[in-house]
């Protein structure tokens, strides 16, 4: 055993400045990730014209302020989210020299070791794609309210339905677009009814993410797992589905004894909903349910024929945004208007208690979108009018975000005195003229360019609402997000970080099932300090290194099937384990729903420990039976 443990250090590369200059550009680009921050920098907006009587230069100074000029300052705030923080620390390990662009960026990017990042992207833009559309067609919406309307007078039987419904939900789409789709309905349901949101919440919230791990696109990172590993669409299916089954039944089963005491058994519903009201175009809706269901049909046969998956689903997104398109262009013909769906509210007279909940929720929604909106491009179509109502928001708080910015910035704007000695810079002034009379040709350019954007765009909103409402909501944060994250893993490798997390899992993991519970406890953790996408990079990457590749190949399936058992189940701990849970926080914020990190976590600390162990027992007896 010491031998081999010996040969093991061996290999390893050692550890130098740069080993450690990329772990801590990892880490920071990570925490910056899950705890974003907005960073003050002064720039300079322009010269002042005439002199100021408020200028701060001395009475001593009086008879050489001709000669001075005042800089005007802005305070700009950068945000150093997950768009920029890892490109922030690739950029720094460039200029120190820690990392070479031929090596660790190129091959972050075009990818090595079976991951493809740009294949991941596509892939994911495709179904996105497809699932956004489907939900704007109402259908998404239409189910959820006919359940709403079905169960919604008994409160346990309502909490299985959203339960089940999320479940199915997220097993054909993705966890995201649950989360998307529910979570202003249920917030709607809840202001209308009185009853307390939070447990529809999280069980829909904990079995959207428990789903996501059923089929090969449920997850990003069931796709980057998997891709790397030379997995199939129908393997991975073979081998998920029953710890799928196992881990829904136990986080079911487990919420269900939590919400005993704090959902009634009757729920009194005064609102008369009309699901049929919420499909937008029932054609589109079956057409884009029949495109989603032949593209899983598709991806099935491809394992067979050993197709990328991402060539497979391609010419899905594509041909559906070509329907769209055309829809669109017909619907709108002679400058007609596609109307959003409403949702019929009768005024809650007996019950004045609950008349100020529902109006702010529902008064809103009632309106077309061109009646809604004083512009075309100001909001996109949504089928459900409480999703309408919060891209609504979100576009008014922009809009005031950005007029409270600049207001903020003028108050920090800083006047300079630069003095100008005598006989220096003798063509400063002329120069400075010229500069000065290029100033409104260039905002006059300028201006004509954003007056023609302004336009196209207006064009593009009025005559293709579907397809601009789509595209805008597809996950363009994950694109500089992955590849960043790409390139810090493959430079954590190069630097030799990689084969040691790899030889420590070797040591750790000597047989299948400690494998499969060990792999699925650190990970699961391991997803709430640094999320899940860049864990489930790094830990793929270290269980394909050769290091780890002498243990057997039994060990190694057990402990990839419960990395992906991990990386769905970590975000049911803390809401910063996916990208999904942030995005929950902030829809539920938006709805007057603060549900901040610790409530979550007493949610969640009982259902996590009891789903892995089912999740992991059940794959630990397959990987036994089948070796």
């Amino acid at each position: 055993m010491s031998d081999n443990t010996n040969n093991d250090t061996e290999e390893l590369p050692p550890l130098t400045w740069r080993s450690w200059m990329v772990l801590v550009m990892f880490v920071l680009a990570t925490a910056l990730v899950i705890y974003p921050l907005r960073i003050p920098v002064p720039i300079p907006v322009g010269r002042a014209r005439k002199e100021s009587p408020e200028t701060p230069c001395s009475q001593a100074e009086a008879p050489d302020q001709k000669r001075k000029q005042f800089l005007r300052w802005r305070v700009v705030r950068i945000h150093m989210d997950m768009k920029l923080a890892p490109w922030v620390a690739i950029l720094i390990l460039l200029a120190s020299t820690t990392i070479k662009f031929k090596n660790e960026v190129v091959h972050g990017f075009v990818g090595s070791e079976g991951i493809q990042p740009y294949a991941i992207v596509i892939l994911i833009f495709a179904l996105a794609y497809i699932c956004i559309s489907l939900d704007q067609s109402g259908l998404l919406s239409y189910i959820a309210m006919h359940v709403t309307k079905k169960w919604g007078r008994n409160g346990r039987l309502l909490l299985i339905c959203f339960y089940l419904l999320s479940t199915i939900m997220a097993v054909l789409t993705s966890n995201d677009v649950v989360v998307l789709v529910l979570t202003p309905i249920i917030c709607i349901f809840s202001d209308v009814t009185g009853v307390d949101a939070e447990p529809f919440l999280i069980a829909m919230f904990v079995s959207a993410n428990t789903a996501s791990m059923a089929l090969y696109i449920g997850n990003p990172t069931n796709i980057i797992a998997s891709q790397a590993n030379g997995i199939a669409f129908l393997q991975y299916s073979a081998w998920m589905v029953l710890p799928f089954l196992g881990a829904v039944v136990a986080g079911g089963a487990v919420l269900y004894v939590e919400c005993l005491s704090k959902i009634p058994r009757r729920i009194e519903i005064d609102l008369q909903i009309q699901p049929r009201s919420m499909l937008v175009r029932p054609r589109q809706a079956m057409f884009g349910a029949s495109m989603l269901a032949l593209c899983l049909i598709a991806l099935s046969v491809s394992s067979f024929f050993h197709v990328a998956v991402w060539i497979v689903t391609l010419p899905f997104g594509g041909a559906m945004m070509v329907v769209d398109a055309l829809v669109d262009l017909y619907l709108t013909h002679g400058g007609q208007t596609i109307e959003t769906p409403t949702l019929v509210a009768p005024a809650p007279a007996p019950a004045p208690a609950v008349a100020p909940a529902v109006a702010p929720a529902v008064a809103p929604a009632v309106a077309p979108v061109s009646e809604a909106v004083p512009t075309p491009a100001a909001a996109p179509l949504s089928p459900s009018p409480d999703v309408l109502t919060s891209d609504l928001d979100d576009k008014r708080a922009s809009v005031l975000s950005d007029t409270a910015d600049e207001k903020q910035g003028a108050r920090h704007d800083l006047t300079l005195c630069i003095e100008k000695q005598d006989g220096s810079l003798p063509q400063h002034s002329t120069s400075e003229q010229t500069s000065t009379a290029k100033e409104p040709a260039a905002g006059g350019k300028v201006y004509m360019l954003k007056k023609k954007t302004a336009s196209i765009l207006n064009v593009l909103t009025r005559r293709l609402p579907t397809v601009v409402a789509v595209v805008s909501r597809l996950p363009y944060n994950i694109v500089p997000f992955s590849i960043g994250m790409f390139i810090l893993v493959e430079s954590l490798s190069e630097q030799g970080w990689t084969p040691r997390l790899s030889w420590l899992l070797k040591r750790m993991c000597p047989s299948v099932a400690p494998a499969v519970f060990i792999v699925g406890i650190v990970t699961s953790l391991a997803c709430n300090i640094m999320n899940n996408l860049p864990m489930t990079i790094i830990f793929t990457r270290a269980l394909k290194h050769q290091i780890f590749g002498q243990v057997s190949a039994s060990t190694r399936k057990g402990a990839l099937f419960a990395l992906i058992i991990g990386s769905n189940l970590g975000a049911n701990f803390t809401l910063v384990g996916s990208l999904a849970g942030l995005m929950f926080q902030g829809i539920a914020r938006q709805k007057k729903r603060n549900i901040g990190y610790l409530r979550f976590l007493r949610w969640c600390l009982p259902i996590l420990p009891v789903q892995l162990a089912v999740a992991c027992a059940i794959l630990t007896a397959e990987v036994i039976i089948m070796k």
